[in-house]
């Protein structure tokens, strides 16, 4: 068995290395995810992925994969009655490959075998992890393993425990850490079947802490765990995790306000609840799971236009850089944010917590939100028209944003588009688990512009 393993490990680490002298790092990154997305469509072809036995159709089983990989929780089959346990298993490593990244595995095990990782794998590394230098890549990487880990299996004992009673013994330990690597990875898939996520456990306190906790600390980012266990100081850390921090806060803060104002008189949500602690616990858990996480315990449905608006406007937003959630990322629109006001305010730098945010940075960002919001766009028009007026526009860009931000909360449309609105869809989550403009970059070969032309103004505004 571990020959065995060693065998595979070894085979791996070579047809990666052959794989390293013709891709760039764009292309290597968008390639080990096609791979294993098509690698996991396959599983979940086979008749005993699902429970009566039957063969996935290829487009449901690459949306699946796709969803699954691209840790985003879209769905359409019911999770918890269409598969068996091994369809289940195939989903839940998949969530797990995919939250933590495929180059990121492979560190750990080329460390484990003693292989030595070169700078170009570094390199490779580095924008897997969408990090601005390869320094220190493989120590973060290990520790991303070890922090995923440690966490999964501290909420997922805690989740046991809970499910344990309610469940047949060994059914509720499984579901406790099939759900714990779920929340952690903000993937949303649920084990409770027929589409109904955990409308159905808004009171139950346990749950929603521990779901709402795996959530805020996956998708915050591994560098900033990584910069709170060394600093332990507001005033020692980095001023990435300082911008991430206070991002997270007032999304997740603010939003629950917004929404608890938005639905508190609504009967068939919060209005409908009968105390104030499930109101206010139920309005907290969808602003964190419109962190790119998909689970909720509200029906969708019944929210009211402006609800489901914000959260749209929430997911965009996402996570953080580095985490296991998707989005344009909390930094992103932060310094869009700032840079916009001090431009209002006649400033010439873009400055957080005393610090000056690099123009390259402020440029980048602006780019990311320009090229992120034309994606979207793109995807809203071309499923509106293989909608053919049936769902309400609004559920149409719900669905969007939600693949796109890889957050996977659905309004009961997924199931019923055709197989060019599941492609649109599958594409749409692909480029945003991988990053736009990795996507983009993985089919341009960009050159050094050697010529400067003369420059010139023009009017703009």
């Amino acid at each position: 068995m571990v020959k065995n393993l060693l065998f595979l490990i070894n085979l791996l680490h070579k047809w990666l290395k052959l794989l390293n002298r013709s891709l760039n790092g764009s292309q290597m990154v968008a390639f080990t995810f096609a791979m294993l997305i098509l690698c996991g469509s396959l599983l979940l072809m086979l008749p005993m992925a699902s429970a009566d036995g039957s063969s996935m159709r290829f487009i449901d089983a690459l949306f699946t994969a796709t969803s699954t990989s691209c840790v985003t929780g879209l769905v359409v089959v019911d999770t918890g009655h269409y598969f068996s346990w091994f369809g289940k298993l195939v989903m839940i490593v998949l969530i797990q490959i995919g939250g933590l990244g495929i180059m990121t595995l492979t560190t750990l095990l080329s460390v484990a075998v003693g292989k030595r990782i070169n700078l170009r794998e570094r390199l490779f590394i580095q924008e897997s992890l969408n990090l601005n230098e390869p320094s220190g890549v493989v120590r973060l990487s290990l520790n991303v393993v070890k922090y995923a880990l440690t966490i999964e299996f501290i909420f997922g004992t805690i989740l046991a425990w809970h499910f344990y009673s309610a469940l047949d013994g060994l059914t509720g330990i499984a579901w406790g850490y099939w759900h714990a690597i779920s929340a952690f990875c903000n993937a949303g898939f649920d084990l409770f079947g027929d589409y109904a996520s955990l409308t159905g456990h808004y009171n139950d306190i346990t749950l929603n802490l521990c779901i709402m906790a795996l959530i805020t600390i996956g998708g915050i980012g591994f560098t900033v765990l990584d910069d709170l266990r060394r600093n332990r100081k507001w005033k020692k850390l980095r001023l990435h995790s300082k911008i991430v921090l206070t991002a997270s806060a007032i999304l997740t803060f603010g939003g629950t306000l917004v929404i608890l104002a938005l639905e508190y008189t609504n009967p068939a949500t919060l209005g409908g609840m009968p105390n104030e602690l499930d109101k206010w616990m139920a309005a907290a858990f969808q602003a964190v799971t419109c962190r790119t996480a998909g689970f909720n315990t509200i029906d969708l449905t019944d929210m009211r236009a402006s609800s489901l608006f914000f959260m749209v406007l929430l997911m965009g937003i996402g996570a953080s850089p580095t985490s296991t959630g998707g989005g344009m990322k909390t930094t992103t629109v932060l310094v869009l944010l700032v840079s916009t006001w001090g431009l209002l305010h006649g400033k010439r730098d873009t400055v957080l917590f005393d610090r000056r945010i690099a123009s390259e940075t402020v440029d980048k960002a602006y780019n990311v939100f320009t090229v992120c919001l034309l994606w979207m766009l793109g995807a809203y028009f071309l499923l509106l028209i293989c909608d053919g007026g049936l769902h309400r526009a609004d559920y149409v860009l719900f669905e969007v944003v939600s693949a796109f931000a890889t957050v996977g909360l659905g309004v009961g449309i997924t199931p019923d588009w055709n197989d060019w609105g599941k492609l649109i869809l599958v594409l749409t989550m692909y480029a945003g688990r991988i990053g736009v403009l990795t996507f983009v970059l993985s089919f341009l070969h960009s050159k050094d512009d050697k010529i400067r032309y003369p420059s010139e103004n023009i009017m703009i505004g």
